[in-house]
């Protein structure tokens, strides 16, 4: 559940990042249809946040097949628009600018999602390869010097703890 929520942060965090800023600019060009341009910009912004985010989290380069697609989406709604009322093509442009926004917050928030189990991963490979070294382990000194600069960062990507202390036990009466 933890990690629907956390990508559903990120989708929120993109959609409204494209959405905000160019729907506040259309305000002072045309106040009066908000609604029918909110509307579309926040499609935009959701379609922008979901393939952002999908591609970000990919290990496919995705970004060449995504963009030229959003490329030509924008064309044909900017013909459209120009081509059924040109004081409507302002909306092509915040819609581009929404779109854009949108997909480039997705894309930096997917990768980042993406990277840090390659991190953990990245750090538990070292720390196993420190855990199973026997002249590590066998230097008191070094081992300790090892647990001060990287026995968080250990503990943390492999979910267990080392105590370098023997437990108590208790004494059963």
């Amino acid at each position: 559940m933890n990690f629907i929520a956390s990508i559903s942060g990120y989708f929120l965090l993109s959609a409204a990042a494209g959405f905000v800023l160019p729907f506040l600019a259309t305000l002072a060009f045309q106040r009066d249809e908000w609604r029918i341009i909110g509307t579309l910009l926040f499609a935009l912004a959701l379609v922008g946040a979901c393939a952002g985010i999908s591609g970000g989290m990919s290990r496919s380069a995705a970004v060449g097949d995504v963009i030229p697609a959003f490329l030509g989406v924008l064309g044909g709604v900017a013909v459209y628009l120009f081509g059924v009322d040109q004081s409507r093509g302002v909306i092509a442009s915040f819609g581009a600018a929404t779109l854009s926004i949108s997909l480039l917050v997705g894309y930096a928030s997917g990768s980042a999602f993406r990277s840090t189990p390659e991190d953990h991963r990245n750090i538990r490979e070292h720390c196993a390869r420190a855990y199973t070294d026997a002249d590590l382990l066998g230097n008191n000194a070094a081992f300790q010097r090892f647990r001060n600069q990287m026995g968080a960062s250990c503990d943390a990507s492999m979910f267990w703890k080392i105590t370098t202390t023997a437990p108590t036990q208790k004494s059963e009466e």
